[in-house]
């Protein structure tokens, strides 16, 4: 029996395997439907529960006789005890639905007859019935130890996509017979897919194409929920994606009219300025989803029937990165950083309440920094979790253990709610360097062999692996850049000949920034959350912090080291003072990179945004400049090169952001700026992006 089959309003019991309400010794037979209605209310409690959401939940499209609802109402008023004139269990809102005013307590299952057996028994009987089940719960207690993650080992992949197109955002439906995905043609050309598990048959969903993020079902399986980003003023799509989006909207697709044709989505949270991810459906047409509010991510509600949000959750001195909704128990599990840095797992109840908190025990170094991606598994009772390509078992309690898998490219994934069977994307991202003129086109040629894909522009250092981030040496003439082709992210030098592996960090060495020092002689760049000082004969040494780092940003010859940490909160700005040998905090967080002149420090947010700090004032507020792509930008003699998403072109601004000139138009997929020098800038290219969807099994 099921724990919902039984609950308290009031001194009623509410007994649906009977179809009875009780009171006082005294029950009374209730139609199942009425019950229906009855439990759909006390699950959203004490939440307003729409006239539509309890016709398609307890009638489900079939057809009833007019104020069959209102009947229903009526009848368990009646049984209850309450006066429609004055309510005090069942509240109506005109035109809107109905609502439960009292608190409902939760009856769990029936307890075995050998637990209301057992005071009866005598000694020898409780031996002869005891000791076999103590055997027998031993034995379930070594079969439970034996199975615990530590065992769970990927035994079987099947690819389920094979497109030349890439995949992403996949999920299973609720009732495990489909899949949905994101399918990208281009950056900012993305549809909606869906693929019957059985018949291998795809189907396009969306009619139009976009920048799609976030796929996921509404609990009953009748919807698909997704964000769309875009500029708010964008007419067209690109090839690009929305770099400097300004525009977040959630849109919901009708999964079974859209299997029979592609359809235009609704859009039940309408465009906003502030980024929003990972929407999910409640009760009543509310919806949840992490937006940034100041400097802090805060769990929101939305309310589209009343057009309101609220905050749901937002912990102090916890800085919230990642969260998962399970309709099923009706509660959250919210990841966030604690001041000391750890990985915290916080479990709330529908209205956000703290339920339980516990600290991930990581037992991985890496893993410290390194945020978590979480999905409820299919019962609820615990979460699948993946970082940095891997995937792992994650406990209501704060337990995490490795899935045993070759696989170290896992983009996504959620548990099949049916089965041990998981969803996933897998792939790699290839990128390489250019260095082009700043100015003038570049006549070249480009030959295409086996198993090589067309590049943009001419690449130096040329692998399979991942290039990227790379910078020109002050007072010389070699490149560094970040390649993971001997097996880890490591740097690399270029001398305009050949390739050197610098640094030979150990295995779960992960680096996406790092910066020379003025004097072209040493690098500084995080490994393991510690600042390792590397000289160009490849000798490091390790300056202490007194915080986990996680990316060098700048070395500058007079202010120093600038850094990121996970304290106190996700990037918070670090300066490190090179003669003292000590670091301060800057009130500023979710940094991605720095940039200084003489007179102003700058700094761009993980959404592109750049921002402009005067360093020769006492305020210490951060002017946002528009012009300026963060995602795409450079420093060089006292102006800004970035690129410019409107026009597709390598644009010059002076340093308060003012344009001044376009320099030339840059290909698609190759537009990420790292440095610039003299007449020559080195860019990030994209030369193929492989992503599909498999299936695990365990």
């Amino acid at each position: 029996m099921s724990p919902t089959q039984r609950f308290y309003i009031q001194e009623h019991l509410i007994d649906l395997s009977r179809s009875e309400i009780s009171c006082a010794e005294q029950s009374t037979k209730v139609e199942p439907k009425i019950l229906q209605v009855l439990l759909l209310l006390a699950q959203n409690a004490p939440e307003v529960v729409s006239h539509q959401q309890i016709m398609d939940e307890v009638w489900k499209g079939s057809e009833v006789v007019p104020n069959a609802l209102q009947r229903c109402i009526a009848r368990l008023r009646k049984v209850l005890g309450d006066d429609a004139k004055s309510p005090h269990i069942i509240a109506t809102h005109p035109k809107i639905g109905y609502r439960l005013m009292v608190d409902v307590q939760w009856l769990p299952e029936n307890k075995p007859k050998f637990a209301a057996m057992q005071h009866s028994l005598s000694l020898k009987q409780a031996l002869y019935i005891g000791l076999p089940c103590f055997l027998i719960i031993m034995l379930g207690l070594v079969t439970w130890w034996h199975t615990q993650p530590e065992a769970l080992e990927v035994s079987n992949l099947k690819q389920l996509t094979y497109t030349d197109a890439f995949e992403s955002e996949v999920t299973y439906s609720p009732d495990g017979q489909y899949i949905v995905f994101n399918r990208h043609t281009h950056s900012c050309q993305s549809h909606i897919w869906a693929k019957n598990l059985q018949t291998g048959i795809e189907k396009q969903l969306s009619i139009e194409p976009g920048f799609y993020r976030d796929t996921r079902f509404t609990p009953d399986g009748r919807n698909i929920l997704y964000t769309k980003q875009r500029h708010c003023d964008q007419s067209k799509t690109t090839q690009h994606e929305p770099l400097q989006a300004n525009c977040w909207q959630i849109n919901m697709l009708n999964f079974a009219t859209a299997l029979k044709t592609p359809q235009v989505a609704t859009v039940p949270y309408q465009c906003q300025a502030n980024s929003i991810t990972r929407p999910v459906a409640l009760p009543n047409h509310q919806y949840a989803f992490l937006s940034r509010q100041g400097n802090t991510q805060t769990l929101i509600k939305f309310n589209a029937l009343e057009q309101h949000t609220s905050t749901l959750f937002n912990l102090a001195d916890h800085s919230v990165y990642m969260y998962d909704y399970d309709p099923i128990h009706a509660q959250y599990a919210v990841l966030s950083f604690n001041q000391e840095n750890l990985h915290m797992l916080s479990i709330l109840n529908k209205r956000g309440e703290i339920l339980q908190q516990s600290e991930i025990n990581t037992n991985n170094q890496q893993l410290q920094v390194n945020q978590f991606s979480i999905r409820f598994s299919g019962h609820g009772n615990a979460l699948l979790a993946f970082s940095h390509g891997k995937l792992y078992h994650l406990t209501l309690d704060g337990k995490v253990t490795v899935y045993q898998t070759a696989l170290n490219d896992i983009m996504s994934a959620q548990s099949h709610p049916l089965t041990s069977n998981i969803i996933a994307i897998k792939g790699n991202k290839d990128t390489d360097i250019a260095q082009i003129p700043l100015s003038g086109e570049l006549d070249f040629k480009t030959e295409r062999v086996m198993n090589q894909s067309v590049q943009p522009y001419p690449s130096f250092a040329r692998s399979k692996s991942r290039e990227k981030y790379a910078q020109f040496q002050p007072n010389g003439e070699l490149i560094a850049f970040i390649s993971a082709r001997s097996g880890q992210d490591q740097i690399w030098l270029w001398d305009g000949v050949q390739e050197k592996q610098l640094t030979h960090f150990s295995q779960h060495s992960k680096i996406e920034q790092f910066s020379w020092a003025p004097d072209g002689q040493n690098l500084a760049v995080i490994h393991q959350t510690q600042l390792h000082m590397v000289n160009l004969n490849g000798e490091t040494h390790i300056i202490e912090a007194p915080a986990p780092l996680v990316e060098v940003l700048n070395w500058h010859p007079q202010s120093g080291i600038f850094v990121t940490a996970s304290q106190p909160s996700a990037h918070t700005l670090w300066q490190l003072d090179l003669d003292k040998q000590t670091f301060t905090a800057h009130s500023v967080d979710d940094v991605q990179s720095v940039w200084l002149s003489d007179h102003a420090l700058y700094i761009s947010d993980f959404d592109g945004q750049v921002f402009k700090r005067m360093l020769n004032s006492e305020s210490t507020e951060y002017k946002r400049m528009p012009t300026l792509n963060g995602h795409s930008l450079a420093l060089y003699k006292e102006h800004f090169y970035s690129y410019d998403t409107e026009s597709g072109h390598l644009t010059q601004y002076s340093l308060n952001g003012e344009f001044i000139e376009k320099l030339k138009p840059l290909k698609p997929f190759a537009w990420k700026i790292s440095d610039i020098k003299g007449e020559y800038v080195l860019l990030d290219q994209l030369i193929e992006l492989n992503q599909d969807v498999v299936e695990l099994s365990l």
